[in-house]
């Protein structure tokens, strides 16, 4: 039985405070978060759930408690005069698809009057009324008790109101003793409870309308919203939340018409600071959540501009770096001025570097001077950098980004620009750590994927960066375009294009006495009596030699050749058409390597101390030249030493951006070769370093 408590003097609720107050901080501090997911997990139906049409139900909801408050404004100020408060048809919504559960809604609202105030009251409620829901979504849950409150509270302005007029409603706002609710609307706790936008029912108000838009916002993939996977998981607790503030408000209201002391103000507080701070975090849910979707419908455009509908350059530049149809203006490099891309860019080709450091090589600077002087020829093409920062940037971005600005001619993002594509740069382009040149057109179609592999083996002679170009370079010789170029000989290209036969050894390696001991070794190989009574010569050709020296700058841009030219053979040709190359990268932490060739074509790669090994018992293999020539009885018998080695061969090819092969067949024994940081084969044995 409930039993009501009358309002007392001053001094006995002076005396009667401080034991309710630390009943009620104890009480509400048990509370928790964890408690009540715990208590609530297994309140819902294993049934299939009953469903309603949300957004209408909010719309009653919305309409009823402004509308109430109006008419209780509209009650304050005419002080008890005649008449009624005439609300307009605008502030009014009639929801059309309505059909509630009208007995469970009535046992809503009895179970939400005539009850003792406190927390554990409403607690208890709470967990009754969600019993009896049980069948109902969690957001539906919520709805449905916001809808029986409101009904209630309606229902009582509602009457409020033609009590003046109408002798039937003065009649029923007597025997709901309306006029009790009238004098608290100056009170402090009516204000904290209804009637103001921060009170605990607007606030549990707008915590319904972002449980709402989170249901809808279910239709994106939690993957590619996954902000979106956390608020969903919100929405019980928050149901349960806004159905004990509105239980807490209930009773509250019914205390006023039954003229019992309400409420304490502790409690009060306490619960509308809980559901304020439920609010702020739904509010910052949302707002990640736009983000992230504004980033996907983003990236669906992009995606569908460079592969379905061609659209203007300039449209999609703005949209890449911006996401919006006019973007901040770009620096031209040449000029240090700002230009807007519609200006700049307009029927123009473009080449997008882009970069998710602000340490570019000065090879790779050197190489995009080189092209960019050759473009401007025919001014056919635009070059804009795009660097993919941190935000805020890191100490030293600021001066690195205004060194490389000083050493480009071309047009650069300003820094600070959060880039609205970066999804789409790396995952539909694939940005790592390296650099990334995408070529477009005029209408944004992809002419080529990833041109910085071009330019760092052909340069400028790669232009104008389409995928046939591409092909046709990589119908010339491996040796003649990454590895004569290295060397010091410039008359070696001619010499083996006359001499097809003529017998070629290219080698290299950062350890100068691998260097030194693999020199004595092929000198001894040639004043050998059976080397010079077959008439065998060969050519040694060290690379990325200057002067006698290692140097380490050729050194660099030999190896980024390499690793260029491996890619983009294994991706236009194939993984058997990139062996000799895999081979050769997989030596490049070796002391040395070397290329054994019969003109420019390449016969075998070899490295280590295996291939000093073949060289230092050149007895053993000698006797076969007669019947298949040197450079074929090198190979053979290097190949039976590498079929008895353990050593395992790792190709490299970490941190580049674009299209990167993700099977490589191994070189050595033809298995698939394993990945993790790089791809490795041991040729069947165990992974040995």
């Amino acid at each position: 039985m409930s039993v009501f408590r009358p309002k007392t003097s001053a001094t006995a609720l002076a005396l009667a405070l401080p034991r309710e107050t630390d009943k009620e901080e104890q009480s509400l501090k048990n509370l928790s978060d964890d408690v009540i997911t715990n208590r609530i997990f297994t309140i819902n139906s294993e049934d299939e759930p009953m469903k309603i049409d949300i957004d209408n139900y909010i719309l009653f909801i919305d309409s009823v408690i402004k509308s109430s408050d109006k008419i209780a404004v509209a009650s304050h100020w005419a002080k008890g005069n005649k008449g009624h408060f005439a609300l307009e048809d605008d502030s009014l919504k009639y929801p059309s698809q309505i059909d509630p559960p009208i007995c469970i809604l009535h046992q809503i609202s009895t179970e939400m009057t005539c009850k003792d105030p406190g927390v554990e009251t409403a607690h208890q409620t709470t967990l009754e009324i969600l019993n009896k829901l049980a069948r109902y979504p969690w957001d539906a849950k919520a709805v449905l008790i916001f809808t029986a409150f409101a009904t209630n509270y309606g229902v009582l302005w509602h009457l409020d109101n033609y009590s003046h007029s109408d002798a039937l409603a003065k009649s029923l706002a007597t025997i709901k003793r309306v006029a009790l609710l009238r004098k608290e609307l100056d009170s402090v706790k009516y204000g904290q409870v209804f009637f103001n936008p921060n009170s605990m029912i607007y606030k549990s108000l707008k915590a319904i309308k972002y449980i709402n838009e989170f249901r809808k916002l279910s239709r994106y993939d939690t993957k590619d919203v996954p902000e979106l996977s956390a608020a969903l998981r919100q929405i019980p607790l928050v149901s349960y939340w806004v159905i004990h503030t509105l239980v807490a408000s209930s009773i509250e209201l019914h205390c006023y018409l039954s003229g019992v002391q309400g409420q304490t103000h502790k409690y009060l507080n306490d619960l509308s600071e809980k559901v304020g701070s439920t609010v702020v975090t739904l509010e910052n849910h949302l707002q990640i959540i736009r983000e992230q979707q504004e980033e996907v419908e983003l990236y669906r455009w992009l995606v569908d501009q460079t592969d379905h509908f061609p659209t203007d350059i300039t449209l999609f530049l703005s949209k890449l770096i911006d996401g919006k149809h006019k973007a901040r203006p770009l620096i031209n490099c040449s000029t240090q001025l700002e230009e807007y891309i519609e200006d700049f860019l307009k029927e123009k080709n473009l080449i997008l570097i882009v970069s998710k450091r602000l340490d570019i090589s000065k090879e790779d600077l050197e190489i995009l001077h080189s092209i960019y002087n050759e473009v401007k020829k025919e001014n056919k093409f635009e070059m804009v950098w795009i660097p993919v920062i941190p935000d805020p940037p890191i100490e030293g971005d600021e001066e690195a980004y205004e060194y490389l600005k000083s050493t480009m001619k071309w047009y650069i993002v300003p820094l600070g620009t959060q880039i609205a594509g970066v999804r789409f740069l790396e995952e539909r382009w694939e940005l790592r750590e390296d650099l990334l040149m995408v070529v477009l057109n005029t209408q944004s179609k992809v002419e080529f994927s990833n041109a910085v592999h071009l330019t760092r083996v052909w340069e400028k002679e790669a232009l104008p960066f389409t995928y046939d170009r591409a092909k046709a370079l990589l119908k010339k010789n491996w040796t003649d375009s990454t590895v004569v170029k290295f060397t010091d000989q410039p008359r070696l290209r001619s010499l083996v294009v006359i001499n097809q036969e003529r017998n070629v050894i290219f080698y290299g390696g950062h350890n100068p006495r691998w260097i030194k001991r693999f020199e004595e070794s092929a000198e001894a190989m040639k004043r050998d009596p059976t080397t010079r009574d077959e008439g065998i010569t060969f050519e040694l050709v060290p690379v990325a030699m200057n002067k006698g020296e290692l140097d380490p700058e050729i050194m660099f841009r030999f190896w980024m050749a390499q690793r260029s030219y491996f890619i983009l053979k294994h991706q236009l040709h194939g993984s058997t058409a990139a062996d000799d190359i895999s081979r050769l990268i997989s030596y490049e932490n070796e002391d040395g390597w070397a290329i054994i060739a019969k003109g420019l074509t390449v016969v075998f790669v070899g490295g280590g101390d295996l291939i000093l090994k073949a060289m230092d018992e050149y007895q053993l293999w000698k006797k076969n030249i007669r019947r298949v020539g040197f450079s074929g009885s090198f190979k053979d018998y290097f190949d039976q030493l590498t079929a008895t080695s353990l050593h395992c061969t790792h190709v490299n090819i970490i941190g580049f951006s674009g299209w990167i092969p993700l099977i490589i067949t191994c070189p050595v024994c033809r298995r698939y070769m394993g990945s993790g940081i790089r791809f490795t084969c041991c040729h069947g044995g165990p992974d040995v370093l």
